[in-house]
């Protein structure tokens, strides 16, 4: 007896192996990578976008609400990439040190919650500044640990090697067109208001005021010189070894921003930079050397309007090696005897410091970046500020052939803090610091070259 197995009696469709459809689920790698381009991209205009909050300080710019979203994406990231290695630890372990250590400060001190300060306090001015401060070193923490938390590979640093290209040449086009008049102050900014008692010092940008904004970045002149620096060097250490006229291009258009910013401790800083990067790169001098010649040509036979238009910034930059008290430092040697004098009425000062973010209490900023650390943190916050950077200077020094170029700029940076808060999280330098954190864990994610194969450039 046959059995007849057909349709009726089985149904074909049971018997039908379906491969599964691949899950669609977020790649949170991917969003957090593009909110760092994002960060990048936004550094090209700083100034506050929306004008809410208790002070001007607070306002918020394009990057603090890129980072707010990276806030809440460290949440959902929590691995570390899988070439993090002990180096990023180390830093990690080295910041946390630094932020523990500023809210101990903050709450001991400045708050004088325990009573452990024995003079008076000139205004309560520190609490709101120390909570500022606080706030901000909270946005590089967030930077730097979601950077460390994405897998930067060689396509991934492909692009963002191009966000940090837009990123320096956008932003060196709008120092220079606005100190060339190309671009009028009041249209970088008409948000802000004119009012200096409401907007602060953002308030230069609708004034008008001449020499105080230069570009998108700050009301200060500083930042847009440091900010450059790290920008240029960050894309350096991203570029082929090989290259070597594109590398010229940017440290002349460095140099050149740094002249027009008026800040002078950050053009010795560009000064220190480039002369460093062209001696270990011969063949960068050399094309550099004739990058200057042509400008340099092109300036004899430009007009007379754009010789006295560069007259101011060439005085301003000529004043750093004349009077130190009166011209060349403009005043600093007087607020340093201040800040001194004042760590000196007790002596326990100089161990522990004022408090974080006190010294706006008894006057103004120290002006130097390790007599102001140790003004409000003491010689042991400072000792411990030196010693976090020695290490991150060695780990770039030991990284691939182009991380060095970062390990420059770094020295460069503190040694131009000696008249300038650097690497500190005040009002005038924004997200300096954050800038530098991120392009520190980049450089250091991994020593694979960059690859440059046209067909994996659109692969993400």
């Amino acid at each position: 007896m046959s059995v007849r197995l057909g349709p009726s009696a089985l149904d074909l469709e049971t018997l039908q192996i379906r491969t599964p459809r691949p899950s669609r689920r977020i790649d949170l790698h991917s969003i957090a990578f593009w909110l760092c381009c994002a960060y990048v991209v936004s550094q090209v205009y700083m100034v506050p976008v929306w004008l809410v909050g208790p002070s001007w300080s607070v306002w918020p710019s394009i990057t603090d609400l890129v980072v707010a979203l990276m806030f809440v994406c460290l949440f959902f990231v929590r691995r570390d990439r899988p070439n993090a290695g002990p180096e990023v630890r180390t830093i990690k372990r080295y910041l946390l040190v630094l932020a523990v250590c500023s809210v101990v400060s903050y709450l001991t001190l400045t708050l004088n919650l325990l009573g452990l300060k024995t003079v008076d306090v000139f205004s309560d001015k520190g609490q709101y500044f120390g909570l500022y401060q606080l706030y901000r070193f909270g946005q590089f923490l967030t930077v730097f640990w979601l950077v460390t938390r994405i897998d930067l590979d060689a396509r991934r640093k492909v692009w963002l090697r191009r966000c940090i290209a837009f990123t320096f040449w956008a932003s060196s086009a709008s120092v220079l067109a606005n100190y060339f008049g190309l671009i009028d102050t009041p249209m970088l900014a008409p948000q802000i208001p004119k009012d200096l008692g409401v907007a602060g010092p953002w308030a230069f940008y609708s004034l008008g005021v001449v020499g105080r904004p230069v570009g998108g970045i700050s009301f200060h002149h500083a930042y847009p010189t440091v900010q450059l620096l790290v920008l240029s060097a960050t894309y350096l250490c991203f570029l082929a070894a090989e290259c070597v006229w594109l590398p010229s291009a940017i440290l002349t258009c460095l140099w050149g921003c740094g002249l027009v910013s008026g800040s002078r401790a950050g053009f010795v800083a560009v000064c220190l930079f480039v002369a460093i990067v062209v001696l270990t790169r011969p063949r960068r001098l050399l094309a550099l050397t004739v990058v200057v010649v042509f400008g340099a040509l092109a300036w004899v036979y430009a007009s007379a309007d754009f010789a006295s238009t560069l007259a101011p910034a060439l005085d301003r930059q000529k004043s750093i090696t004349t009077s130190y008290d009166e011209d060349g430092l403009a005043g600093r040697v007087e607020i340093w005897s201040d800040r001194v004098a004042l760590l000196n009425e007790n002596p326990a000062f100089w161990l522990t410091g004022t408090g974080f973010g006190s010294a706006a209490e008894s006057g103004s900023n120290g002006h130097m970046l390790y007599l102001h650390i140790t003004l409000e943190a003491g010689l042991v916050g400072c000792v411990i500020f030196l010693v976090f950077f020695q290490r991150v200077g060695v780990f770039l020094w030991r990284a691939a052939a182009n991380g060095r170029i970062m390990c420059y700029a770094t020295v460069a940076l503190l040694v131009s803090a000696v008249s300038q808060e650097t690497f500190y999280p005040v009002p005038a330098l924004g997200h300096f610091c954050g800038m530098y954190l991120f392009s520190a864990a980049a450089i250091l994610s991994t020593n694979r070259r960059v690859s440059h194969s046209r067909d994996e450039l659109w692969k993400i």
